[in-house]
């Protein structure tokens, strides 16, 4: 049987390695635009074009809420929602710590000072119990062979009252063999 938690954390180790999206980028960037980000939010250089959906778009943000996104890659989610919890803090976890220094050098040369980024599997989360208003996760937790381990750890992070954005790819049929069996499918 292939590794599949390798093969898919090699490939975003590679992606992390990248200043930006693809060579031309077009199709990330008519993409990301169609799910509710701006030209701004694109020239951070922390679009991954891999996303599936914009989690803020539906988060309810309040300018004094903690919110985490699991799976914050460069931070492009994090950035976007700390322009909105300005007098709160915006928090990424990211597995790979090539991730969290990308996230971490654009955060620095953007000054996003309510921001921060933390190495951490998104099933076992480094943040105490009852910590955060709102949890975004961005096309990530389809990747995790456990996802009741993952939302116990969503529910466990969460003040009472908090609130969950998620948005993912959903699976309605079987997958076919060949695609179960290839560790890049499971990865883009």
């Amino acid at each position: 049987m292939k590794d599949f938690k390798k093969t898919t954390a090699d490939f975003y180790r590679n992606i992390a390695k990248q200043d930006g999206i693809s060579s031309d980028g077009q199709m990330e960037r008519r993409l990301a635009l169609s799910l509710g980000y701006t030209e701004e939010d694109l020239e951070l250089g922390a679009n991954l074009g891999l996303g599936c959906g914009n989690p803020i778009e539906n988060a309810n943000l309040k300018e004094a809420d903690i919110l985490v996104d699991l799976g914050s890659g460069k931070g492009m989610d994090v950035f976007k929602a700390s322009k909105i919890v300005t007098k709160g803090k915006a928090i990424g976890i990211d597995k790979l710590p090539e991730m969290v220094e990308r996230a971490n050098y654009i955060k620095e040369k953007r000054g996003f000072d309510n921001t921060d980024f933390i190495v951490s599997d998104v099933d076992d989360i480094k943040l105490p119990d009852n910590f955060c208003d709102c949890v975004i996760s961005n096309c990530v937790i389809n990747l995790l062979p456990d996802k009741k381990k993952v939302y116990q750890e969503i529910y466990r992070i969460l003040k009472p009252g908090g609130r969950l954005s998620i948005s993912d790819i959903v699976q309605i049929n079987p997958l076919p063999q060949e695609i179960l069996d290839d560790p890049h499918m499971h990865a883009t």
